[in-house]
């Protein structure tokens, strides 16, 4: 599959170009409103540069790989459904929910396939802990939690600026390491929450540091944690059940690391690898109308709906609907 890139940041340079190749697929196209990094990111893997979208659109690829900032993921979106390309959006997949809800719409009404960069759904901890869920290894769900923290610094360049400008960011941790903890979780239970509660630091603000969300399952709750602001997080997920436990200990990366440990005993050890080309062979296959275990875009408006609804919950202080 030939590839269009929409936004040349880290995470496209670093590993999706790079992904992309090492799944036997092709970029063929890329697009970036910097036309000295367009010409440089094209010439090192043999693409088009473009600094005009619709040029870019009207090039020879057959879907999109969009890492463009938040706030532009619904146009940029919008505009490569309507120009017959399928889409692969990185997350968070848009700020509003009926932008969301419109791209499912379109991908729907075009015949084109659309899909969220939810990478930990190729981590293989998260594979196993599927299998014993489903096979209810633990009995029933009691309760999950999940974190994903970190330590980060400001960083005021050109590329990077927009996180830190609400309108644009449309949240922090959250955004860059909570989306991901909420999803594994949907797509672990196969349920969405009814309500959420959730907790801001500092309180009220749109680039929060650290985020506290509640997930009620009604049978169970889920418990997420995502920070900029933590030296040495536990960045696992934990579920208890009426029969078990699992532990996914230090999943949660954009590596493939950690242990699995059911029921006290570790079961796996995992050091090393990507999650990102089994990501964009996933994509491939989905696009091409083959099994995958990628997120659609139904599943990426489901956390954005989760992430609304807690913004909510903490600017008034109550528990809010999903």
């Amino acid at each position: 599959m030939k590839f269009g890139i929409v936004g040349l940041g880290n995470h496209s340079v670093n590993r999706i170009i790079p992904a992309i190749g090492k799944s036997g697929n092709e970029v063929a196209s890329v697009f970036s409103r910097n036309g000295e990094k367009a010409d440089r990111v094209a010439s090192s893997c043999g693409a088009q540069a473009f600094t005009s979208m619709d040029d870019f659109l009207n090039s020879a690829f057959d879907a999109a790989y969009i890492a463009s900032p938040n706030f532009l993921h619904f146009p940029h979106a919008l505009a490569c459904l309507e120009a017959g390309k399928d889409v692969l959006l990185e997350k968070p997949m848009t700020l509003k929910n009926e932008d969301a809800e419109t791209l499912v719409s379109k991908s729907e009404s075009s015949g084109r396939k659309l899909a969220v960069g939810f990478h930990m759904r190729f981590h293989p901890a998260i594979w196993k802990i599927k299998s014993y869920l489903d096979e209810s290894e633990i009995g029933e769900i009691s309760k999950i939690s999940g974190t994903w923290g970190g330590l980060s610094s400001r960083s005021d360049t050109p590329d990077t600026k927009w996180w830190y400008t609400p309108e644009e960011a449309g949240g922090g941790s959250v955004m860059g390491t909570g989306v991901h903890v909420i999803d594994s979780i949907l797509y672990l239970t196969g349920k969405t929450p009814n309500s959420v509660t959730a907790k801001r630091y500092p309180g009220g603000e749109v680039i929060e540091q650290t985020e506290e969300i509640v997930m009620d399952f009604s049978s169970f709750a889920a418990h997420v944690t995502s920070s900029r602001r933590m030296m040495m997080p536990d960045n696992s997920l934990y579920i208890y059940g009426t029969e078990g436990t699992i532990e996914g200990q230090s999943i949660f990366s954009t590596e493939i690391r950690g242990k699995l440990v059911l029921n006290g005993k570790q079961v796996s050890d995992f050091k090393g690898g990507s999650q990102y080309v089994s990501e964009i062979s996933a994509f491939v296959d989905y696009a091409e109308g083959r099994s995958s275990r990628i997120a659609t875009g139904q599943d990426g408006f489901e956390v954005v709906k989760v992430v609304n609804a807690a913004i909510l919950s903490d600017r008034e202080g109550t528990e809010a609907m999903v």
